[in-house]
């Protein structure tokens, strides 16, 4: 069950924490090819990508500026060439930079609407035609919980999350009549590599004391809903909000 044979999976921002986590999940579930995006550190795409191969699947690393429409087009393409089909889109490429709202500045609230709106959606645009050749596919946004109650010390962050929640659910719209599946995933907190500091702070500890699970999430309790979502073995999910917070927020 959930199995992802013969697909080609591209997941930007694919280098590190639960895009990396995600390339690997779907390399050993039996993915033909996962594609990677990185932005700055080149070696650590390689040293990914040199991973998924190991689970039997091919690999790309491909350099990406999420927030550049020409950037987004030029990868799209570079993988549409290499492999001819894309059936998996994971907008994963993100940032934030905390800030209570009277610190926030205008260049982080326009870096952080490019990056994690701007940026999915695009690259959303961008796959949709090749998907509807190919018969169908899924899109995956990683949202966050912090679009779904407000986080408050990332309000930026927060609203572009909620952005992209709403972004999900219009495409579901778009893709239904073309088989493409679209769906977000909004984690609450995970340890990752990205987390694992902030997790040792105290502002970090509060955020846990608010699950009622106590404890942070791990990488797998994202990547498997995601590996769930990009199968052919779940045909009924689009537009969809799901979050694995701990029990910190309930979705309705």
């Amino acid at each position: 069950m959930f199995e992802l044979n013969g697909k080609v999976c591209l997941i930007t921002g694919g280098s590190r924490g639960l895009g990396e986590s995600m390339a690997i999940t779907f390399a050993k579930s039996g993915a033909e090819a996962v594609v990677i995006t990185y932005n700055s550190d080149e070696n650590k795409a390689i040293e990914v990508c040199k991973n998924i191969e190991i689970h039997g699947s091919k690999s790309m690393a491909i350099h990406l500026e999420a927030s550049n429409i020409d950037s987004i087009k030029k990868m799209v393409s570079s993988v549409e060439k290499e492999f001819s089909r894309i059936d998996v889109l994971v907008n994963n490429a993100g940032i934030n930079r905390q800030a209570k709202m009277e610190d926030v500045t205008e260049k982080d609230w326009d870096d952080i609407m490019s990056v994690n709106l701007k940026g999915p959606f695009f690259c959303s645009r961008e796959v949709f035609p090749i998907m509807k050749k190919n018969g169908g596919g899924r899109i995956i946004n990683i949202g966050s919980v912090s679009g779904l109650y407000g986080g408050p010390t990332t309000p930026h962050y927060g609203a572009s999350k909620a952005g992209l929640h709403s972004v999900t659910q219009n495409l579901a719209r778009y893709g239904a009549e073309h088989n493409i599946f679209v769906n977000s995933i909004s984690p609450g907190i995970i340890e990752t590599d990205l987390t694992r500091e902030e997790l040792k702070s105290g502002g970090g500890g509060k955020v846990v004391a608010l699950t009622l699970l106590k404890r942070p999430g791990v990488e797998m309790d994202v990547s498997s809903i995601a590996l769930m979502l990009a199968s052919n073995d779940q045909n009924y999910l689009t537009g969809q909000i799901i979050s694995p917070n701990g029990g910190s927020y309930f979705t309705v």
